[in-house]
């Protein structure tokens, strides 16, 4: 009966361990993108492939599909599948799909993790603490706590995003993540949203 206690407390404390250095690892991650100052990194997902410049709570994305900036109060979007720009002012949920520190907060919470060593960086692994469309999420975070790719999995499949070229301290200005007339084709239909 005591080693079977003694193994219990031992699974427990490895368990709690393991919860423990995601968490470290996790936080350390977003800790590395706001000491970063603004960050620029090119990305993939599927057929969308595109880049992104952050900085605090704003962003830009330009992709293959979609241009989108963001100055923290209202995001403008493009779609060439529209051939229109959406202005809005997007909810704190909204912006969970776009804003990565939007979205690291929602995961912080919404999910349990575990992580382990791989090459030379992490994987930590994410699951749904409610019942959810995803069954799970894999990041991976290199050992100088930059995502590198995150493989999201449903009960669908799976998609992954992979990062690259991921640079700090990138000159912006206000400009960088407002919308210009002159960032889309001519005559393109402009709606306000807000």
């Amino acid at each position: 009966m005591k080693k079977l206690i003694l193994w219990a407390m031992l699974l427990l404390s490895i368990g709690t361990c393991q919860a423990q250095n995601a968490t470290q690892i996790f936080d350390r991650t977003v800790a590395a993108y706001k000491a970063a100052g603004a960050v620029s990194a090119s990305y993939s997902m599927g057929s969308s492939k595109g880049n992104i410049v952050m900085k605090g709570n704003q962003f830009r994305i330009l992709a293959n599909n979609i241009k989108s900036w963001y100055d923290g109060k209202t995001q403008w979007t493009y779609s060439s599948a529209t051939q229109e720009v959406n202005i809005s002012t997007p909810s704190a949920n909204q912006l969970v799909m776009v804003n990565p520190l939007a979205a690291a907060q929602s995961l912080k919470a919404g999910y349990s993790m575990s992580a382990k060593k791989s090459g030379t960086g992490y994987v930590l692994t994410l699951k749904p603490k409610a019942k959810s469309k995803v069954v799970s999420i894999a990041l991976y975070v290199s050992k100088n706590y930059v995502l590198t790719k995150a493989v999201y999995t449903t009960n669908k499949g799976s998609q992954t995003l992979t990062i690259s070229n991921y640079k700090t301290k990138v000159a912006t200005s206000a400009s960088t993540f407002k919308f210009s007339k002159n960032q889309v084709p001519a005559g393109t239909e402009v709606v306000d949203l807000r």
